[in-house]
């Protein structure tokens, strides 16, 4: 996607959410530069393409009108209350967790494109709500398959990908978020049905194949009939040695496991469970120095990557 196009389709998206009311075509063609000067059936095909394609990547629009009662241009925006995750919460502990992860979380570039497409804003005389935009704040970064299967899903393309080991060709539908996870759901052509798709589950690049246009997606509602989240049912354990007498809240959770290799005096062994391996990373993240993550090697990785970049933060 060119920088023209990305800047246009943040500018929309955050002229849609941060307004106070419904937005029409001609305050979205006067206010965005994207559209500004293209002539009028330039502007009516550049604006419809956008609009499906933040459509297709769930963004709900709703048209409608600040006047009902009055014969005026129909407006478009974006209720905050359908485009956000519903409300999670969360203990102090967990808190805590996040706020450390925040401080090093490391995809910047969302956030200045919201900086930047409300000075736009602003400046073309807008009056942008920035209240109505917490939903947009940096939070969780994009699984590695993403981009490529956003393309494919735009372009009406198919995708071929390896996933739990065994290859597959899909038609895109749709991608959906679910906890900080993303889901393709899409027509699996070696099973010829419709299929949901863990993105952090795709254990290869998503290539796409095949012509533009090659097929076509189901309407939304019937779209919404199909999704499914398989939530917290993966499973993720930890063999980690905690501190005598340390991590107390951890330890009730945990059973007592076996190390065959010398632990540091004062530390013991133990088995943790977790619908996700991102939970356990933060579990004994937020411990520090009183547990180290003895296995599997994947999650001592993560936790590893965790402090270091917690470190590197506040050496800067």
């Amino acid at each position: 996607m060119s920088k023209a196009k990305s800047e246009r389709l943040v500018n929309l998206l955050i002229m849609m959410l941060s307004a106070r009311g419904y937005v029409t075509k001609h305050q979205i063609r006067s206010t965005i530069e994207g559209y500004r000067h293209q002539s009028d059936g330039a502007f009516e095909r550049m604006f419809e393409r956008d609009k499906e394609e933040l459509r297709a990547a769930g963004v709900p629009i709703a048209t409608g009108s600040n006047e009902p009662d009055l014969d005026i241009e129909a407006g478009y925006r974006i209720e905050r209350s359908d485009f956000e995750l519903p409300p999670v919460a969360f203990t102090p502990e967990e808190l805590a967790v996040l706020g450390a992860a925040a401080s090093v979380w490391q995809d910047s570039v969302a956030a200045q494109q919201t900086v930047d497409a409300l000075e736009t804003l602003r400046a073309a005389g807008a009056d942008p709500d920035p209240e109505r935009l917490m939903t947009l704040r940096p939070r969780i970064p994009a699984e590695p398959g993403f981009d490529a299967a956003r393309e494919a899903l735009l372009a009406r393309r198919e995708v071929r990908f390896d996933y739990r080991g065994q290859p597959r060709q899909v038609q895109p539908w749709r991608l959906s978020q679910r906890r900080g996870r993303w889901y393709l759901l899409g027509f699996d052509l070696q099973r010829s049905a419709p299929r949901n798709f863990k993105l952090s589950r795709v254990t290869s690049d998503v290539a796409a194949v095949g012509p533009t246009h090659a097929y076509e997606v189901p309407p939304a509602d019937e779209l919404a009939g199909l999704v499914r989240f398989d939530g917290d049912r993966d499973g993720a354990f930890a063999v980690v040695a905690l501190r005598d007498q340390m991590g107390g809240d951890v330890r009730r959770m945990a059973q007592p496991a076996t190390w065959d290799h010398p632990l540091p005096e004062g530390f013991t062994a133990w088995r943790l469970e977790s619908p996700r391996p991102e939970i356990l990373a933060a579990d004994i993240c937020e411990l520090g120095p009183d547990a180290i993550c003895l296995a599997p090697q994947e999650l001592r990785d993560m936790v590893i990557r965790q402090l270091q970049g917690i470190a590197d933060r506040w050496e800067a």
